[in-house]
């Protein structure tokens, strides 16, 4: 493999690797974002006398009802954090391929 090949390669990667930790980073912050906008409406519901179950099982249920679309968004962000990190990973290995690519070229 000749040296601009290798230049390609590893700018590529880097690159890559750079938008996968800033997307990783910010849908990190969503997932924050969305668990504190859940928790934040469940104290008030719970306050305001909206789960009135006689156990900790259906007010559980009541909770889940009655905020639904939250937990849904919570869900969503979390499939995309977990998205990001699989992307992460996959950027991180090509960089590693990278290093390991350029190594066997300075042997040669």
């Amino acid at each position: 493999m000749d040296k601009q090949t290798l230049e390609k390669m590893a700018t590529s990667a880097f690159d890559n690797l750079t938008t996968a930790r800033a997307a990783l980073f910010t849908a990190a912050e969503v997932t924050i974002m969305e668990k504190y906008l859940l928790e934040e409406q469940r104290a008030a519901a719970t306050t305001g006398g909206v789960f009135d179950g006689k156990n900790a099982e259906i007010r559980e249920a009541q909770a889940r009802e009655h905020l639904q679309a939250q937990y849904l968004k919570l869900a969503h962000a979390e499939n995309t954090e977990r998205k990001a990190r699989f992307d992460f990973d996959l950027a991180s290995a090509e960089v590693d391929t990278v290093k390991t690519l350029l190594r066997i070229a300075e042997l040669k």
